[in-house]
Protein backbone atom coordinates (compact mmCIF):
# COMPACT_ATOMS: atom_id res chain seq x y z
CA UNK A 1 0.00 0.00 0.00
CA UNK A 2 1.03 3.47 -1.12
CA UNK A 3 1.47 6.04 2.37
CA UNK A 4 3.31 8.77 0.09
CA UNK A 5 5.76 9.77 -3.06
CA UNK A 6 8.17 12.23 -3.13
CA UNK A 7 9.95 13.97 -5.76
CA UNK A 8 12.54 16.82 -6.27
CA UNK A 9 14.47 18.73 -8.85
CA UNK A 10 12.97 16.01 -11.40
CA UNK A 11 11.15 18.12 -15.06
CA UNK A 12 9.23 20.94 -13.88
CA UNK A 13 9.31 20.03 -10.44
CA UNK A 14 12.22 21.89 -8.57
CA UNK A 15 11.04 21.79 -4.93
CA UNK A 16 10.09 18.92 -3.15
CA UNK A 17 6.83 17.92 -3.31
CA UNK A 18 5.11 15.34 -1.79
CA UNK A 19 1.92 12.96 -3.18
CA UNK A 20 0.14 11.94 0.47
CA UNK A 21 -2.26 9.30 -0.04
CA UNK A 22 -2.28 8.85 3.79
CA UNK A 23 -6.09 10.03 5.53
CA UNK A 24 -6.64 13.32 7.15
CA UNK A 25 -9.01 14.21 9.76
CA UNK A 26 -11.82 14.68 7.43
CA UNK A 27 -14.60 12.71 7.91
CA UNK A 28 -16.25 13.39 4.44
CA UNK A 29 -16.99 9.22 3.15
CA UNK A 30 -14.71 7.55 5.65
CA UNK A 31 -16.54 4.61 5.18
CA UNK A 32 -16.33 4.59 1.28
CA UNK A 33 -12.90 6.64 0.63
CA UNK A 34 -10.61 5.50 3.66
CA UNK A 35 -9.37 2.15 4.69
CA UNK A 36 -7.48 0.84 7.71
CA UNK A 37 -4.17 -0.86 7.61
CA UNK A 38 -1.65 -1.34 10.01
CA UNK A 39 -2.91 1.28 12.13
CA UNK A 40 -2.82 3.73 9.47
CA UNK A 41 -5.60 5.21 7.55
CA UNK A 42 -5.10 5.55 3.78
CA UNK A 43 -7.15 6.71 1.11
CA UNK A 44 -8.17 4.63 -2.31
CA UNK A 45 -8.17 7.59 -4.53
CA UNK A 46 -6.29 10.71 -5.13
CA UNK A 47 -6.94 13.06 -8.48
CA UNK A 48 -4.56 15.56 -9.64
CA UNK A 49 -6.09 18.83 -11.53
CA UNK A 50 -3.89 21.83 -13.04
CA UNK A 51 -3.58 23.33 -16.22
CA UNK A 52 -1.70 22.12 -18.81
CA UNK A 53 2.05 21.85 -18.65
CA UNK A 54 1.64 22.53 -14.87
CA UNK A 55 3.36 19.47 -13.91
CA UNK A 56 0.63 16.94 -12.99
CA UNK A 57 2.13 14.37 -15.60
CA UNK A 58 5.20 14.86 -14.40
CA UNK A 59 4.16 13.62 -10.85
CA UNK A 60 3.19 10.40 -11.88
CA UNK A 61 6.13 9.98 -14.49
CA UNK A 62 8.47 10.76 -11.55
CA UNK A 63 7.13 7.31 -9.98
CA UNK A 64 7.09 5.52 -13.53
CA UNK A 65 11.25 6.55 -13.12
CA UNK A 66 11.43 5.40 -9.64
CA UNK A 67 9.83 1.99 -10.73
CA UNK A 68 11.99 1.78 -14.00
CA UNK A 69 15.54 2.52 -11.68
CA UNK A 70 14.73 -0.11 -9.83
CA UNK A 71 13.55 -3.14 -11.80
CA UNK A 72 16.12 -1.74 -14.54
CA UNK A 73 19.12 -0.34 -12.94
CA UNK A 74 21.29 -3.41 -13.27
CA UNK A 75 20.35 -4.26 -17.05
CA UNK A 76 21.00 -0.15 -17.63
CA UNK A 77 24.67 -0.21 -15.91
CA UNK A 78 26.70 -1.36 -18.92
CA UNK A 79 24.69 0.93 -20.79
CA UNK A 80 26.65 4.46 -22.52
CA UNK A 81 22.82 6.19 -21.85
CA UNK A 82 22.35 8.49 -19.36
CA UNK A 83 19.93 7.61 -16.35
CA UNK A 84 17.05 9.04 -16.68
CA UNK A 85 17.37 11.73 -14.64
CA UNK A 86 16.12 15.23 -15.75
CA UNK A 87 16.79 18.11 -13.49
CA UNK A 88 14.97 21.18 -13.51
CA UNK A 89 16.17 23.52 -15.99
CA UNK A 90 14.86 26.81 -15.64
CA UNK A 91 17.47 27.21 -12.37
CA UNK A 92 21.22 27.45 -12.61
CA UNK A 93 20.71 26.13 -8.58
CA UNK A 94 19.33 22.77 -10.35
CA UNK A 95 21.49 22.36 -13.33
CA UNK A 96 22.93 19.02 -13.29
CA UNK A 97 21.87 18.10 -9.53
CA UNK A 98 20.91 14.93 -9.02
CA UNK A 99 16.60 14.42 -8.83
CA UNK A 100 15.39 12.52 -5.77
CA UNK A 101 12.60 10.06 -5.51
CA UNK A 102 11.48 8.73 -2.10
CA UNK A 103 8.36 6.26 -1.37
CA UNK A 104 6.46 5.52 2.08
CA UNK A 105 4.87 2.43 1.62
CA UNK A 106 2.93 -0.19 3.68
CA UNK A 107 4.94 -3.93 4.29
CA UNK A 108 3.93 -6.64 6.40
CA UNK A 109 2.13 -4.06 8.29
CA UNK A 110 5.11 -1.93 8.84
CA UNK A 111 6.08 0.93 7.41
CA UNK A 112 8.96 1.38 5.42
CA UNK A 113 10.64 4.62 3.12
CA UNK A 114 12.85 3.47 0.61
CA UNK A 115 14.77 6.72 -2.09
CA UNK A 116 17.23 7.78 -4.30
CA UNK A 117 19.01 10.25 -6.01
CA UNK A 118 20.54 9.74 -9.24
CA UNK A 119 22.06 12.25 -11.72
CA UNK A 120 22.30 11.32 -15.07
CA UNK A 121 25.55 9.43 -14.96
CA UNK A 122 25.42 7.79 -11.61
CA UNK A 123 23.60 6.81 -8.29
CA UNK A 124 24.30 9.50 -6.11
CA UNK A 125 22.52 8.30 -2.93
CA UNK A 126 20.12 5.90 -1.43
CA UNK A 127 18.50 5.14 1.73
CA UNK A 128 15.97 2.61 3.12
CA UNK A 129 14.06 3.01 6.55
CA UNK A 130 11.65 1.18 9.05
CA UNK A 131 9.41 3.76 10.24
CA UNK A 132 9.08 1.83 14.08
CA UNK A 133 12.35 2.03 16.02
CA UNK A 134 13.27 5.16 13.33
CA UNK A 135 16.11 2.45 12.09
CA UNK A 136 17.57 3.36 8.92
CA UNK A 137 18.51 -0.63 7.40
CA UNK A 138 20.90 0.92 5.01
CA UNK A 139 22.27 4.24 3.47
CA UNK A 140 24.35 5.09 0.65
CA UNK A 141 26.51 7.95 -0.54
CA UNK A 142 28.35 7.42 -4.08
CA UNK A 143 30.08 4.40 -3.22
CA UNK A 144 29.96 4.07 0.11
CA UNK A 145 27.49 1.66 2.05
CA UNK A 146 26.36 1.78 5.40
CA UNK A 147 24.05 -0.95 6.64
CA UNK A 148 22.14 -2.01 9.92
CA UNK A 149 24.19 -5.36 11.13
CA UNK A 150 21.54 -6.11 13.55
CA UNK A 151 18.08 -5.28 11.43
CA UNK A 152 19.36 -5.57 7.85
CA UNK A 153 21.65 -9.21 7.10
CA UNK A 154 21.26 -9.10 3.18
CA UNK A 155 23.49 -6.23 2.98
CA UNK A 156 26.88 -8.54 3.02
CA UNK A 157 30.12 -6.88 2.86
CA UNK A 158 30.79 -8.49 -0.81
CA UNK A 159 27.38 -7.18 -2.43
CA UNK A 160 28.41 -3.70 -1.29
CA UNK A 161 31.64 -4.15 -2.89
CA UNK A 162 29.72 -5.60 -6.40
CA UNK A 163 27.54 -2.16 -6.33
CA UNK A 164 28.26 -0.52 -9.44
CA UNK A 165 27.77 3.14 -9.39
CA UNK A 166 24.76 3.16 -11.78
CA UNK A 167 22.88 0.48 -10.21
CA UNK A 168 20.62 0.71 -6.90
CA UNK A 169 22.12 -1.49 -3.94
CA UNK A 170 18.62 -2.38 -3.57
CA UNK A 171 18.23 -3.72 -7.61
CA UNK A 172 21.57 -6.02 -6.50
CA UNK A 173 19.69 -7.07 -3.40
CA UNK A 174 16.38 -8.34 -5.19
CA UNK A 175 18.59 -9.79 -7.81
CA UNK A 176 20.52 -12.16 -5.01
CA UNK A 177 17.00 -13.29 -3.38
CA UNK A 178 17.87 -10.87 -0.58
CA UNK A 179 14.79 -11.28 1.68
CA UNK A 180 13.25 -7.80 2.16
CA UNK A 181 14.56 -6.53 -1.29
CA UNK A 182 12.69 -8.95 -2.77
CA UNK A 183 9.39 -8.02 -0.99
CA UNK A 184 10.00 -4.40 -1.43
CA UNK A 185 10.82 -4.91 -5.08
CA UNK A 186 6.98 -6.52 -5.47
CA UNK A 187 5.53 -4.03 -3.86
CA UNK A 188 6.74 -1.43 -6.50
CA UNK A 189 6.32 -4.12 -9.13
CA UNK A 190 2.42 -3.79 -7.90
CA UNK A 191 2.29 -0.36 -9.14
CA UNK A 192 1.15 0.09 -12.56
CA UNK A 193 1.55 3.08 -14.73
CA UNK A 194 -0.52 4.06 -17.63
CA UNK A 195 0.61 7.04 -20.12
CA UNK A 196 -1.77 9.90 -21.32
CA UNK A 197 -0.37 9.86 -24.43
CA UNK A 198 0.67 6.49 -25.01
CA UNK A 199 -2.18 3.94 -24.73
CA UNK A 200 -0.72 1.04 -27.02
CA UNK A 201 0.77 -1.06 -25.09
CA UNK A 202 -2.50 -0.93 -22.33
CA UNK A 203 -4.50 -1.99 -25.29
CA UNK A 204 -2.08 -4.67 -26.30
CA UNK A 205 -2.11 -6.00 -22.56
CA UNK A 206 -5.53 -5.39 -22.26
CA UNK A 207 -6.36 -7.42 -26.13
CA UNK A 208 -3.36 -10.50 -24.91
CA UNK A 209 -5.65 -10.58 -21.33
CA UNK A 210 -8.49 -11.30 -23.52
CA UNK A 211 -7.61 -13.63 -25.62
CA UNK A 212 -5.25 -15.91 -23.71
CA UNK A 213 -6.95 -15.87 -19.98
CA UNK A 214 -10.84 -16.75 -20.18
CA UNK A 215 -11.46 -15.84 -16.69
CA UNK A 216 -9.98 -12.45 -17.02
CA UNK A 217 -12.06 -12.54 -20.98
CA UNK A 218 -15.59 -12.70 -19.23
CA UNK A 219 -14.37 -10.16 -16.50
CA UNK A 220 -13.64 -7.97 -19.33
CA UNK A 221 -16.92 -8.35 -20.99
CA UNK A 222 -18.74 -7.78 -17.37
CA UNK A 223 -17.01 -4.60 -16.74
CA UNK A 224 -17.59 -3.09 -20.76
CA UNK A 225 -21.50 -4.15 -20.33
CA UNK A 226 -22.00 -2.62 -17.47
CA UNK A 227 -20.39 0.69 -18.59
CA UNK A 228 -23.37 0.94 -20.83
CA UNK A 229 -22.01 0.93 -24.47
CA UNK A 230 -24.51 -1.12 -25.90
CA UNK A 231 -22.17 -4.16 -25.76
CA UNK A 232 -23.95 -7.35 -25.42
CA UNK A 233 -20.89 -9.32 -26.54
CA UNK A 234 -17.35 -9.65 -27.37
CA UNK A 235 -15.20 -11.95 -29.88
CA UNK A 236 -11.49 -11.77 -30.51
CA UNK A 237 -9.39 -13.99 -31.92
CA UNK A 238 -5.45 -14.26 -33.21
CA UNK A 239 -3.66 -16.03 -35.68
CA UNK A 240 -0.04 -15.93 -37.41
CA UNK A 241 -0.13 -14.64 -40.76
CA UNK A 242 2.93 -14.01 -43.51
CA UNK A 243 4.18 -10.33 -42.92
CA UNK A 244 3.43 -9.56 -47.02
CA UNK A 245 -0.40 -10.44 -46.30
CA UNK A 246 -1.02 -7.86 -43.56
CA UNK A 247 -3.80 -5.67 -44.73
CA UNK A 248 -3.62 -1.88 -44.34
CA UNK A 249 0.09 -1.79 -44.86
CA UNK A 250 1.78 -0.27 -48.24
CA UNK A 251 4.06 -2.99 -48.95
CA UNK A 252 6.90 -0.26 -49.68
CA UNK A 253 6.79 -0.14 -45.81
CA UNK A 254 6.08 -4.28 -45.20
CA UNK A 255 9.68 -4.51 -46.56
CA UNK A 256 11.34 -2.04 -44.38
CA UNK A 257 9.18 -3.70 -41.28
CA UNK A 258 9.43 -7.23 -41.80
CA UNK A 259 11.63 -9.35 -42.80
CA UNK A 260 11.26 -11.61 -46.04
CA UNK A 261 9.22 -14.19 -45.35
CA UNK A 262 8.45 -13.54 -41.12
CA UNK A 263 5.16 -13.85 -39.76
CA UNK A 264 3.00 -11.86 -37.76
CA UNK A 265 -0.29 -11.75 -35.38
CA UNK A 266 -2.84 -11.02 -36.89
CA UNK A 267 -5.36 -9.65 -34.38
CA UNK A 268 -9.44 -9.18 -34.88
CA UNK A 269 -11.69 -7.86 -32.20
CA UNK A 270 -15.65 -7.45 -32.69
CA UNK A 271 -17.87 -6.12 -30.68
CA UNK A 272 -21.27 -7.30 -30.87
CA UNK A 273 -24.38 -5.12 -30.32
CA UNK A 274 -28.09 -5.48 -29.84
CA UNK A 275 -30.31 -4.47 -33.50
CA UNK A 276 -33.25 -3.68 -33.79
CA UNK A 277 -36.18 -2.43 -36.86
CA UNK A 278 -37.85 0.02 -37.54
CA UNK A 279 -40.62 -0.31 -34.98
CA UNK A 280 -37.67 -1.11 -32.37
CA UNK A 281 -37.95 -4.43 -31.96
CA UNK A 282 -34.60 -6.44 -31.80
CA UNK A 283 -34.57 -8.88 -33.88
CA UNK A 284 -30.44 -9.80 -34.14
CA UNK A 285 -27.25 -8.78 -33.43
CA UNK A 286 -24.70 -6.64 -35.32
CA UNK A 287 -20.78 -7.13 -35.43
CA UNK A 288 -18.89 -4.08 -34.63
CA UNK A 289 -15.09 -3.99 -35.94
CA UNK A 290 -13.87 -2.77 -32.33
CA UNK A 291 -10.69 0.20 -34.22
CA UNK A 292 -12.57 0.71 -37.03
CA UNK A 293 -16.08 1.41 -36.08
CA UNK A 294 -16.47 1.81 -32.23
CA UNK A 295 -15.99 5.40 -30.64
CA UNK A 296 -12.61 6.31 -29.11
CA UNK A 297 -14.34 5.84 -25.65
CA UNK A 298 -15.18 2.43 -26.08
CA UNK A 299 -11.85 1.84 -27.31
CA UNK A 300 -10.40 3.36 -23.94
CA UNK A 301 -12.72 1.44 -21.64
CA UNK A 302 -11.82 -1.61 -22.93
CA UNK A 303 -7.86 -0.67 -22.75
CA UNK A 304 -8.28 0.22 -18.98
CA UNK A 305 -10.48 -2.66 -18.10
CA UNK A 306 -7.76 -5.28 -17.99
CA UNK A 307 -5.69 -3.26 -15.57
CA UNK A 308 -8.31 -1.78 -13.49
CA UNK A 309 -10.00 -5.32 -12.94
CA UNK A 310 -6.04 -6.42 -12.37
CA UNK A 311 -5.28 -3.67 -9.78
CA UNK A 312 -8.65 -4.33 -8.08
CA UNK A 313 -8.61 -8.16 -7.50
CA UNK A 314 -5.10 -8.10 -6.12
CA UNK A 315 -5.11 -4.97 -4.20
CA UNK A 316 -2.52 -2.96 -6.34
CA UNK A 317 -2.02 0.79 -7.15
CA UNK A 318 -2.75 2.17 -10.20
CA UNK A 319 -1.72 4.97 -11.61
CA UNK A 320 -3.45 6.81 -14.90
CA UNK A 321 -2.40 9.78 -16.29
CA UNK A 322 -5.10 11.76 -17.98
CA UNK A 323 -7.79 9.44 -16.95
CA UNK A 324 -10.76 11.36 -18.95
CA UNK A 325 -9.18 10.89 -22.19
CA UNK A 326 -12.01 10.00 -24.67
CA UNK A 327 -14.16 9.30 -21.72
CA UNK A 328 -17.63 10.36 -21.01
CA UNK A 329 -17.49 12.43 -17.28
CA UNK A 330 -19.83 9.83 -16.24
CA UNK A 331 -17.52 6.78 -16.86
CA UNK A 332 -14.71 8.70 -15.34
CA UNK A 333 -17.28 9.17 -12.33
CA UNK A 334 -18.15 5.04 -12.38
CA UNK A 335 -14.44 4.53 -12.40
CA UNK A 336 -13.85 6.46 -8.80
CA UNK A 337 -16.53 4.94 -7.51
CA UNK A 338 -15.86 1.38 -8.25
CA UNK A 339 -12.65 2.14 -6.41
CA UNK A 340 -14.30 3.91 -3.30
CA UNK A 341 -16.99 0.87 -3.40
CA UNK A 342 -16.42 -1.68 -0.14
CA UNK A 343 -17.85 -4.21 -2.27
CA UNK A 344 -15.92 -4.07 -5.73
CA UNK A 345 -12.53 -2.56 -4.19
CA UNK A 346 -12.55 -5.20 -1.76
CA UNK A 347 -9.06 -5.66 -1.26
CA UNK A 348 -8.64 -1.61 -0.84
CA UNK A 349 -6.73 -1.24 -4.28
CA UNK A 350 -5.94 2.49 -4.39
CA UNK A 351 -6.32 4.79 -7.88
CA UNK A 352 -4.11 7.98 -8.59
CA UNK A 353 -5.32 9.43 -11.65
CA UNK A 354 -4.29 13.18 -13.33
CA UNK A 355 -7.95 14.94 -15.40
CA UNK A 356 -9.44 17.67 -16.47
CA UNK A 357 -13.05 16.48 -15.42
CA UNK A 358 -14.95 19.08 -13.32
CA UNK A 359 -17.58 16.94 -12.46
CA UNK A 360 -15.16 14.31 -10.47
CA UNK A 361 -14.69 17.76 -7.93
CA UNK A 362 -17.63 16.86 -5.90
CA UNK A 363 -17.89 15.73 -2.58
CA UNK A 364 -19.98 12.16 -3.20
CA UNK A 365 -16.45 11.06 -5.24
CA UNK A 366 -13.86 12.82 -4.01
CA UNK A 367 -12.93 14.39 -0.21
CA UNK A 368 -10.75 17.25 0.10
CA UNK A 369 -7.76 15.20 1.39
CA UNK A 370 -8.39 13.08 -2.49
CA UNK A 371 -8.24 16.84 -4.22
CA UNK A 372 -5.03 17.83 -5.63
CA UNK A 373 -4.04 20.26 -7.81
CA UNK A 374 -0.46 20.99 -9.65
CA UNK A 375 0.66 25.23 -10.25
CA UNK A 376 3.50 26.69 -11.76
CA UNK A 377 5.14 29.72 -10.34
CA UNK A 378 6.32 32.55 -12.70
CA UNK A 379 9.68 30.78 -12.49
CA UNK A 380 8.43 27.82 -13.92
CA UNK A 381 8.76 25.21 -10.33
CA UNK A 382 5.72 23.08 -10.00
CA UNK A 383 3.87 22.92 -6.73
CA UNK A 384 1.32 20.01 -5.53
CA UNK A 385 -1.08 20.93 -3.02
CA UNK A 386 -4.37 19.73 -1.58
CA UNK A 387 -7.52 21.18 -0.95
CA UNK A 388 -7.15 19.97 3.15
CA UNK A 389 -4.02 21.72 2.63
CA UNK A 390 -4.92 24.92 1.92
CA UNK A 391 -7.74 24.90 4.92
CA UNK A 392 -10.94 24.27 1.96
CA UNK A 393 -14.29 23.89 3.65
CA UNK A 394 -16.53 21.20 3.65
CA UNK A 395 -19.76 21.60 1.34
CA UNK A 396 -19.08 24.19 -1.21
CA UNK A 397 -18.67 23.80 -4.85
CA UNK A 398 -15.12 22.42 -5.54
CA UNK A 399 -15.76 22.92 -8.86
CA UNK A 400 -17.10 26.32 -8.82
CA UNK A 401 -14.46 27.60 -6.78
CA UNK A 402 -11.67 26.15 -8.97
CA UNK A 403 -12.78 27.97 -12.39
CA UNK A 404 -13.25 30.84 -10.25
CA UNK A 405 -9.92 30.50 -10.02
CA UNK A 406 -9.92 29.90 -5.55
CA UNK A 407 -7.02 27.58 -5.99
CA UNK A 408 -4.78 29.56 -8.49
CA UNK A 409 -4.24 26.34 -10.49
CA UNK A 410 -6.30 27.80 -13.35
CA UNK A 411 -4.29 28.72 -16.71
CA UNK A 412 -4.19 32.56 -17.59
CA UNK A 413 -4.51 32.93 -21.24
CA UNK A 414 -4.07 36.82 -21.91
CA UNK A 415 -5.72 36.64 -25.57
CA UNK A 416 -8.93 35.14 -23.44
CA UNK A 417 -8.67 38.26 -20.91
CA UNK A 418 -8.37 41.07 -23.93
CA UNK A 419 -11.68 38.82 -25.58
CA UNK A 420 -13.73 39.16 -22.26
CA UNK A 421 -12.53 42.62 -22.13
CA UNK A 422 -13.85 43.41 -25.76
CA UNK A 423 -17.08 42.43 -25.19
CA UNK A 424 -17.16 44.84 -22.08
Amino acid sequence: MLLSFKVKNFRSIKDEVVLDLQATSDSTMAKQAVFERGNVSLLKTAGIYGPNASGKSNVLKAFFIFKTMILKSLAMSGNPLDLPSEYFKLSSETKDKPSLFEMTFLLDEKIFTYGFEIDRKKVCKEWLKEKKGKKTLFSRTGQTIEHNKNYFKEATAVLKKQTLERVLFLSLLHSHNGEMAKKIVQTIQNTGYISGTQRGETLDYAFGQFINNPKMAKKIKNFIVKADFGVIDIKANQKMILAKDVKDIPDKFKELLFKEDSKVAERELKFIHRKFNKENVEIKSQELNFLSEESEGTQQMFALSAPIIDTLENGKVLLIDEIDASLHPVLCQYLISIFNSKVKNKNNAQLIFTTHDLSLLSEDLLRRDQVYFTDKNKYGATSLFSLFDIAERKGVSFAKRYMEGRYNALPYISDFEDLKLSKQ
